[in-house]
């Protein structure tokens, strides 16, 4: 996968996002349609609390969806002002690696770094439950 020189830092080639990541420098609210089973994560690059949420992300792909079931969409939060007008997001765009989990192209979940520290674990498992399983994955995305 060739990485824009932006998005390098965010290590999007390497497990657990390798093979299964999308990185848009710039997105509208249309982006969200484009997800059949998947997770949204919008990025700020200037934002610890931003790496802390993709951190938290990647930990809970690897143990709940190993075998890379759901899509990852990173979006930075820098091209993306349409985003903070989607009626799931609006209020709670503020540069701390707000995330979406979204089945048929609609917002099922959100949270951010300051979440509930088990939300991400949650709305994997209950997004990995909605969507169907590929041949040969792990009826329940795998971990526990």
């Amino acid at each position: 996968m060739d990485v824009p020189d932006r998005a390098r830092v965010l290590k999007l080639d390497e497990p657990p996002l390798v093979g299964r990541v999308r990185y848009l420098a710039e997105a509208d609210r249309s982006v969200i349609q484009t997800i059949r089973c998947g997770i949204l994560f919008v990025m700020a690059f200037w934002s610890g609390t931003s790496f802390q949420s993709l951190a938290r992300l990647k930990k809970t792909l690897t143990q709940f969806d190993p075998d890379g079931r759901l899509e990852v969409v990173v979006v930075d939060t820098d091209g993306c002002p349409d985003l903070y007008e989607v009626p799931e997001l609006v209020g709670m765009m503020h540069g701390n690696g707000e995330t979406a989990w979204v089945s048929g192209g609609r917002v099922v979940c959100t949270a951010s770094c300051g979440s509930h520290p088990k939300a991400f674990d949650t709305y994997t498992r209950h997004l990995l439950g909605e969507c169907p399983a590929e041949p040969g994955a792990a009826a329940d995305g795998g971990g526990m």
